[in-house]
């Protein structure tokens, strides 16, 4: 570093919790329960003899969420009515603005329940729209690191009791603030979904009524197999859905070493923590799922090339099993999927799994994190989290932020 620098706060850190189910699952469902904007979301799970029909019905078990939708020109101003913010609260509709319409590019714009609005918005935007309430953890977000002007602020999209009873005074019909103060020549794109799917898809009528277009979409599903062997062998990965079909072979981590005894990848015996090699192992951890998700064969994980890294310093208790690979997105899910993922998970566990791992990414440029707080866009990736659960009650959990990631 040259003299006189100073060192900056860090772009990515990694946090690591290690206990019981009880525990780790209890801080994994507060997360959970804040990942309104989750973009992706995937379970590894060992399926330990099950035939090609048992298969299929797991990975159909652990989806819910059936659509995602694309909402087009919808009038800034609509976000405020008042049967979209009863839907907001009905359906657990969450919104994420998309592209550069609507403001000026550079501004994010999120909904959700209970019908909020937060965005993060540069100084022109800032100004035209009059909002002051800066959004939860908007305090801890390192401003050495945000785009110069750039503000971050929430606005609740209901009536206040004060506004109900002030256009009840003036016989006048009651408006939110937010439909008081929202540019009304402006429109925006964004990309939605419903956490609670009534009665199948929803309409968005009261956007559509003031001038919004709407399309549904499927969400997409993928489903992959492979052999987790102690000994690597460079063979390509096959689709879950074809049966008959030898599962490719893939180098296997030390999953119950990282979850019980980091102490093994220490050179001291009395450090029970496994110090800076046990860290950089989940790192390793991390960089070889990212591989099985993008099919690509990074040297040291899915090559023909001996294993390197902190990770693979120790060797896997398993020499062998079969595992799936199911994964939802790139899209836009929330709270709901995740839990109910969790759920199936928790439940193959106390079946034919002897562990399973459940990961979620959030949305790079969501104006709220999944921890509930502030959210600035994010060029790094750190912004996701990954439950390792063995049967023998124990835990890992890696959450991955940034210093543009706050807690609420």
């Amino acid at each position: 570093m040259p003299q006189g620098a100073s060192r900056g706060p860090p772009l990515g850190r990694l946090a690591a919790t290690r206990g019981t189910h009880s525990a780790v699952y209890q801080r994994f469902e507060v997360l959970a329960r804040k990942s309104w904007f989750t973009r992706r979301i995937s379970v590894l799970l060992p399926l330990s003899g099950l035939d090609e029909e048992s298969v299929r019905r797991l990975a159909a078990r652990l989806q819910l969420q059936r659509l995602s939708y694309r909402l087009h020109k919808v009038p800034l101003v609509a976000l405020g009515s008042q049967p979209f913010a009863k839907a907001i609260d009905e359906r657990q509709i969450c919104c994420l603005s998309r592209g550069v319409r609507g403001l000026d590019a550079g501004n994010c714009l999120a909904v959700f329940p209970p019908a909020q609005l937060v965005a993060a918005v540069m100084e022109p935007a800032y100004q035209r729209l009059g909002l002051e309430e800066p959004a939860p953890g908007t305090q801890q977000l390192e401003k050495k690191l945000l785009p110069s002007g750039q503000h971050h602020v929430c606005v609740d999209l209901h009536i206040s009791k004060s506004r109900a009873k002030k256009a009840a005074a003036a016989r006048e019909q009651p408006v939110s603030f937010w439909q008081a103060k929202a540019p009304r020549e402006e429109v925006c794109d964004l990309l939605a979904y419903c956490g609670n799917e009534i009665n199948g898809s929803y309409d968005f009528a009261p956007l559509v009524a003031l001038g919004a277009e709407t399309r549904s979409e499927d969400m997409p599903v993928t489903c992959k197999r492979f052999q987790l062997a102690a000994r690597e062998m460079p063979v390509k990965v096959r689709d879950a859905a074809s049966p008959g079909q030898k599962a490719p072979s893939v180098p296997r981590p030390p999953l119950e070493q990282l979850v019980g005894k980091p102490s093994v990848w220490s050179e001291d015996s009395n450090d029970l923590t496994g110090g800076e090699a046990y860290g950089e192992a989940c790192e390793d951890l991390l960089d070889w799922l990212g591989a099985l998700h993008m099919g690509i064969e990074p040297a040291g994980m899915i090559a023909a090339e001996p294993c390197c890294g902190a990770l693979w310093q120790v060797s896997s208790q398993v020499k062998q099993e079969e595992v799936l690979l199911w994964t939802m997105g790139e899209s836009l899910m929330g709270p709901t999927q995740v839990l109910h993922a969790l759920r199936v998970c928790q439940e193959a566990l106390g079946g034919q799994a002897p562990w399973f791992m459940l990961s979620i990414w959030g949305a790079e440029d969501a104006p709220i994190s999944h921890h509930g707080g502030a959210h600035s866009f994010d060029l790094t990736g750190s912004h996701h989290a990954h439950l390792l659960a063995m049967r023998s009650n124990e835990c890992l959990l890696l959450e991955a932020a940034n210093s543009l990631h706050s807690n609420a």
